[in-house]
C-alpha cells in the first residue's frame, strides 16, 4: 500500500455531507462533482477519491490517475472493483455498517405505514430477511426483540455457521408473510444474488404477500415483478429498482410505496459514513482525526397528541411523526417525465431529499405506562 503525499488533493462526491469539516486540514484542494458523471480527466490532479455508490470505481476511471486512496461512503462495495485496486496498490476504505440503523428504521417505518393504512398487524405476521449482513442481521435483532416471528436466509452465513438458525430461499419465500430484501449485489460466485428473484421464487410467494427490498435493486428481475405485481398475486415496496437510476412508470405505478434509494439517508447514517471515511484517510495520512460537526439533538415528540388506543398505534404514529413513507411515493410519481422517473431526477430527488432522523435521536414524553416497552424495543428514547 502507498503512503500519503505532504498535503492531498481530495476530490468527493458532491451529495456527501460534512466533507470540509472533516477533510479540508488534510488538503491542498478539495473539489466536489457529481458522482455519477465523474470521469477520468476529472481525477488526473487527485490523491484520494470518496464516492458514493453511484460511481463505479475501475480501472476505466483510474488508470493513470494519481489517485492513491479510494473511500466509499457505503455499506456496499458491488460498484468498487476490489481486485484491481489491490493490483494496483491503491487503498482502499468503505463505511460497512454506517447506516445500517437507518434503514432498519426506515422499514419500520413501512411497517408503520401499512399499519395506518391496511390495518396490516405486522408485527403478528411471519417475516421473512433475506441477507442477514449490517443491515439484515441488525433488522432481525429488532425483530425479535419486538416478539415478530422471523426467518432468515443467508447462505453465506449458513454455510460458515453449519445452516443453524437460517432457512433455505423457497422456505422462507413459501413461508413468509412479509420478505425484507437485504442481499448484496453480487454478478457471480457460487453465492451471485444478480437476478436471483425471478419467476420461480416470485411464484413461491404466499398470495397477497408483502415484497420489500432496501438492498440492491438487481437482485429481482424486473420483469417477472411486473408480472406478478399486475397480476396482483404480490405487493410490493420498493426503496430500490432493477434498472436504477431509471424508474418506469408502470413498476412505480405498480408498487404499494416507493422511494429513490433513500433508506440509509438519515443524518445519522451520512455523519456515520463521511466520519469513518475521514478516519481511514487520517490514519492513511499518519495525521490526528479533528473535531468534526455534531449532530443536533433530536426532535421531541409528545405522545400526548397521537393516537394511544394500543401500544402498536401509537408506535406507528410517532414513527411517520418522524418519516412518512408515502411522501416519498408522492414525490416519485410527480418525477414522472414521458414515462419514467429520468436518472438525472431520481439524482435530484436523492440530493435534495429531507433530513430525517434515526427512531433513537427522538425523545418521547408522556408516554402511557402500558406503551414504554413497545415503543422502547422499536428503538425510541423515551423521557421519564
Amino acid at each position: 500500500m502507498t503512503t500519503a503525499p505532504p498535503g492531498l488533493r481530495i476530490v468527493a462526491d458532491e451529495n456527501m455531507p460534512h466533507v470540509e469539516p472533516w477533510f479540508s486540514g488534510l488538503a491542498t484542494s478539495l473539489t466536489r462533482l457529481p458522482g455519477r458523471s465523474l470521469s477520468r480527466s476529472d481525477l488526473m490532479n487527485a490523491d484520494v477519491l470518496l464516492v458514493r455508490s453511484v460511481t463505479r470505481v475501475d480501472a476505466q476511471l483510474l488508470e493513470g490517475t494519481p489517485v492513491r486512496f479510494v473511500g466509499s461512503a457505503t455499506i456496499g462495495t458491488d460498484h468498487i472493483d476490489l481486485a484491481w485496486l489491490e493490483q494496483h496498490g491503491i487503498a482502499f476504505h468503505h463505511a460497512p455498517g454506517c447506516n445500517a440503523q437507518s434503514v432498519v428504521d426506515w422499514v419500520l417505518s413501512v411497517f408503520a405505514r401499512l399499519h395506518l393504512d391496511l390495518e396490516l398487524p405486522w408485527w403478528q405476521q411471519t417475516i421473512g430477511v433475506l441477507g442477514a449482513g449490517n443491515v439484515g442481521g441488525k433488522l432481525v435483532e429488532r425483530l425479535q426483540a419486538l416478539g415478530v416471528r422471523t426467518l432468515v436466509c443467508d447462505p453465506p452465513k449458513a454455510a460458515q455457521s453449519g445452516q443453524g438458525g437460517y432457512v433455505d430461499l423457497p422456505t422462507l419465500l413459501q413461508a413468509s408473510d412479509i420478505v425484507c430484501m437485504h442481499a448484496p449485489l453480487t454478478r457471480g460466485g457460487k453465492y451471485a444474488t444478480e437476478g436471483m428473484i425471478g419467476s420461480e421464487q416470485l411464484g413461491w410467494l404466499k398470495p397477497g404477500a408483502w415484497l420489500i427490498n432496501a438492498g440492491r435493486g438487481p437482485v429481482i428481475q424486473e420483469a417477472p415483478l411486473q408480472e406478478a405485481l399486475d397480476a396482483r398475486s404480490i405487493n410490493a415496496v420498493l426503496d430500490v429498482w432493477p434498472d436504477e437510476p431509471r424508474v418506469g412508470e408502470t413498476l412505480l405505478n405498480a408498487v404499494y410505496q416507493a422511494s429513490p434509494h433513500v433508506a440509509g439517508y438519515s443524518q445519522e447514517g451520512k455523519w456515520a459514513g463521511t466520519r469513518m471515511l475521514a478516519e481511514a484517510v487520517h490514519q492513511w495520512s499518519e495525521k490526528p482525526l479533528p473535531n468534526g460537526p455534531d449532530l443536533p439533538e433530536g426532535p421531541r415528540l409528545d405522545a400526548f397528541f397521537f393516537d394511544t388506543d394500543t401500544p402498536e398505534y401509537l408506535g406507528s404514529e410517532l414513527i411517520q411523526a418522524l418519516h412518512d413513507p408515502a411522501r416519498d411515493t408522492v414525490a416519485m410519481r410527480y418525477a414522472l417525465d414521458s414515462g419514467t422517473v429520468p436518472p438525472d431526477t431520481f439524482d435530484s430527488l436523492r440530493k435534495h431529499y429531507p433530513k430525517r432522523r434515526e427512531l433513537a435521536a427522538a425523545h418521547v414524553i408522556n408516554v402511557p405506562e402500558g406503551a414504554r416497552a413497545w415503543l422502547s424495543k422499536l428503538g425510541f428514547a423515551i423521557e421519564q
